[in-house]
């Protein structure tokens, strides 16, 4: 364990983290790739971090976890579509799709019906209240977001989204 380890009550700041998991890291792996490292340790922060603002501050407010929110968000901007499509596209877990389409239908906000052309496949559509709520939901995420994006200027905003996607595209070799 290493001397930091010992300092529980110690608070931390960001920056001092990334320090401490990149010199933890150099200790395990002497040969890291520290830019790739620091790339990948800070996006994921970043991510996990802006993931439990908006459940915070905008869905657990309105009965709703974020999951619950993308998943609606995603019905509504590709329509109607299988629970393992849906899943994939919201990243949402197959295991708790199940769930998580009970509790919404529950809700009255989608209905699940048997395809017409195969039916043992369900479809998952929006009804009318649940166009109405991911109407409300998706306007309060996005003033949120914008709260979150007023960090950059307009041209870091751009450049950081084309690199992202950049991220997104490539797929490393399976291992």
């Amino acid at each position: 364990m290493t001397e930091s380890a010992t300092h529980r009550n110690v608070k931390v700041s960001g920056s001092a983290f990334e320090k401490l998991a990149n010199d933890s890291t150099k200790e395990l792996f002497p040969e890291y790739d520290a830019a790739a490292m620091a790339v990948c340790f800070n996006l994921i922060r970043l991510a996990n971090r802006i993931t439990t603002d908006l459940e915070v501050h905008v869905h657990r407010p309105e009965g709703l976890s974020f999951s619950a929110f993308r998943l609606l968000f995603t019905i509504r901007a590709v329509g109607a579509g299988y629970p393992n499509e849906l899943a994939r596209l919201s990243s949402v877990s197959t295991a708790s799709m199940s769930s998580l389409l009970n509790t919404l239908e529950k809700y009255g906000l989608v209905s699940r019906e048997a395809d017409t052309l195969d039916k043992r496949k369900t479809i998952v559509r929006l009804t009318p209240l649940g166009e109405e709520r991911v109407t409300e939901l998706a306007r309060k995420n996005s003033l949120r977001e914008s709260d979150w994006a007023d960090g950059l200027t307009r041209t870091e905003a751009t450049i950081l989204t084309e690199l992202l996607r950049k991220l997104l595209q490539h797929h490393p070799p399976r291992s």
